[in-house]
């Protein structure tokens, strides 16, 4: 689908806004995840050695293109923003509402289990979240032809791929991670994006 929607409007901006699981400890509910780097946890081969049978990894990460992160942290840095999206949500929980750019990995399958992500956890030992969709936007924008646009995505914690898994935070999350692309967009890349629509 994002192939398809650069390749009908070839937008300077791809940008994705959602829910993810969190590792917890290093994210609460609803703080919200710039992924850099996502790759494809699933990505890899399976190979057999005698009766010994393994997944062999083989990861392709893509970054968070440079244009995006400088903005991204002088956002990340505004406790104003923070504040007053919490402010705007009626039952928003205690802990500090933060913008946490890292590892977020992405793959087909929904995670309950909490040994998945310990597994996940190998692949990138600074990985903070995990959600289904990030690469395949990145990969859509990382493949396209000139002029490529730049893909971002925002993804807020709304449990922890856990038995404890529920989904009582997914609303929650949901309104962070818009109000995020929202503030973003107005407060940092205004003129950016202004002076875009007439090149």
């Amino acid at each position: 689908m994002a192939a398809k929607m650069i390749t009908h409007f070839r937008p300077r901006f791809i940008v994705m806004a959602g829910i993810c699981a969190g590792v917890e400890g290093k994210v609460n509910y609803g703080d919200v995840i710039l992924a850099d780097p996502t790759w494809d946890y699933q990505s890899g081969k399976r190979v057999k050695d005698k009766e010994v049978t393994s997944f062999s990894i083989a990861p392709k990460q893509i970054s968070a293109p440079n244009i995006v992160t400088s903005r991204v942290e002088l956002l990340r840095r505004d406790a104003s923003v923070w504040s007053d999206i919490k402010r705007g949500w009626q039952s928003a929980p205690q802990h500090d509402l933060r913008l946490v750019v890292g590892p977020l990995a992405s793959g087909s399958a929904v995670l309950a289990d909490g040994q998945a992500v310990q597994d996940i956890k190998l692949q990138h030992r600074n990985l903070v979240g995990i959600e289904m969709e990030a690469y395949g936007l990145y990969d859509a924008a990382a493949y396209a032809p000139n002029p490529q646009p730049n893909a971002i995505a925002f993804k807020s914690v709304c449990d922890f791929a856990d038995p404890d898994k529920k989904d009582s935070w997914q609303a929650y999350a949901s309104y962070t991670s818009a109000q995020t692309v929202r503030v973003f967009f107005e407060r940092y890349m205004h003129g950016l994006t202004a002076r875009s629509q007439h090149s």
